[in-house]
């Protein structure tokens, strides 16, 4: 949305500059700041460490089907700082503590990130 909005500020400044800016400009604007929505992304990472390899993602966009999505068979990112690069905030570090999986060795899902992008 940050860059959507800077975009029709932009527009809107060139309009104005040039004696074209118009009241439908400014409610395009307005428009824009009222579009926001939030997209949650699971990350599954193999520590805590925020540089660690990813072992399985989910991601959660409110205008797609109510199944989760994943964007490839490749990770979208690398690892959560790579997603924190481009935008993602971090909404709730792990709790290895709320899981007990003694009887399964899958102790990689501990490390649950969940992030959020508004655009």
């Amino acid at each position: 949305m940050k860059t959507s909005l800077n975009e029709w500020l932009d527009t809107c400044i060139n309009k104005l500059n040039a004696g074209e800016l118009t009241e439908v400009d400014l409610k395009s604007v307005i428009e824009c700041l009222n579009t926001e929505k939030q997209i949650i992304l699971y990350l599954y990472s193999k520590s805590t460490n925020l540089r660690s390899p990813l072992g399985a993602w989910a991601l959660y966009d409110p205008t797609a089907p109510d199944d989760p999505v994943l964007p490839s068979q490749d990770p979208p990112y690398g690892s959560v700082l790579d997603a924190v690069r481009d935008g993602w905030k971090i909404v709730q570090f792990p709790r290895p503590e709320l899981y007990s999986f003694s009887d399964v060795e899958n102790a990689y899902l501990n490390f649950e990130y969940i992030l959020e992008k508004i655009i």
